[in-house]
């Protein structure tokens, strides 16, 4: 019996023209267009699908138009009859987990991304953060090299796959730990984010997210959500609002969501947003697992026919 997980893809996978056919030709992608054009009050759709990438950069459009995406790729699976048994998101697209889920109402989680983005992006005044990839270590050589920095912090931020980690941190820190990984043979490749994400210097952006969470309530998700911050699924809509707080200054530990997924006995798993990224980590990270994506039409298509097999 096939096991499913919905991964919803975070910041980072956007560009120009996305999900402009399934909001063409699937009534439940448009839909979640809708909802996001008028909580926000702006056209989200017009941005995911005529913005330039500059526009589709700024933290303050991203986190809408990717959420937007994910949740519009997930809603035409499940218009299809395709519902998975467990979800998780990186990072932004945790809370396209959580609504898909039933934990955030979709009529509120345009609302609420839209606080979240603005505060990270002003948490951090622009050029002082940074963030980069390392490849070809393995998470504790990262933690090593970043305990090691003198100038400025640094932290590891996303445990990405067995040999790709994300460090975050000010633009000096960065650059050091950089400095230090060439020196064992790492290659890094620097993020073209606004702020350094994960981190404590996002401890402002975390703060007033505690303080709308004040004011709203979450429900009971109607399946297991694997949250970012401890790798397991939730345990009930009291944990939500905290570790959600937590996750805007915490690592994403996305390479022990997946094993924890799979120890699970999930054998299928479904990106559903923009981009690749989170099928080429479930490629590096887990070994005999079925890996599918819906991100256009096309890729609807093949998905559908790959489950029906």
């Amino acid at each position: 019996m096939m096991k499913i997980a919905f991964l919803f893809s975070g910041q980072g996978a956007q560009y120009p023209g996305m999900m402009k056919d399934l909001y063409e030709t699937e009534a439940a992608a448009k839909g979640v267009f809708e909802a996001a054009d008028s909580q926000l009050g702006r056209s989200v759709s017009g941005l995911c699908f005529d913005g330039a990438q500059e526009e589709l950069n700024l933290t303050h459009n991203t986190q809408p138009c990717v959420l937007a995406a994910d949740l519009a790729a997930a809603m035409a699976l499940k218009a299809h009859g395709i519902e998975p048994d467990v979800t998780a998101g990186f990072s932004l697209g945790e809370y396209a987990a959580l609504t898909f889920a039933g934990a955030i109402p979709m009529e509120d989680v345009f609302s609420i991304i839209q606080v979240r983005a603005d505060a990270m992006q002003e948490a951090v005044a622009p050029g002082i953060g940074a963030m980069a990839a390392l490849v070809g270590g393995s998470p504790e050589k990262i933690e090593e090299i970043c305990a090691k920095v003198n100038a400025g912090y640094v932290v590891a931020a996303n445990y990405n796959s067995p040999v790709q980690t994300v460090i975050s941190g000010t633009a000096e820190g960065v650059d050091e730990a950089i400095a230090l990984a060439g020196e064992e043979g790492i290659r890094a490749v620097k993020l073209a984010v606004s702020a350094p994400f994960h981190c404590e210097l996002m401890k402002p952006a975390a703060m007033k997210l505690a303080e709308l969470f004040k004011t709203g309530s979450f429900a009971e998700p109607t399946l297991p959500v694997y949250m970012n911050v401890n790798a397991q699924p939730l345990q009930g809509a009291a944990q939500i609002a905290d570790l959600l707080v937590q996750q805007a200054m915490s690592p994403v530990r996305w390479v022990q969501t997946l094993q924890n997924m799979q120890a699970a006995g999930v054998d299928t798993f479904i990106e559903c947003g923009p981009g690749k990224t989170l099928s080429g980590l479930v490629k590096k990270t887990l070994k005999g697992v079925k890996i599918l994506r819906v991100e256009n039409q096309k890729t609807l298509e093949e998905t559908l026919a790959a489950l029906a097999e």
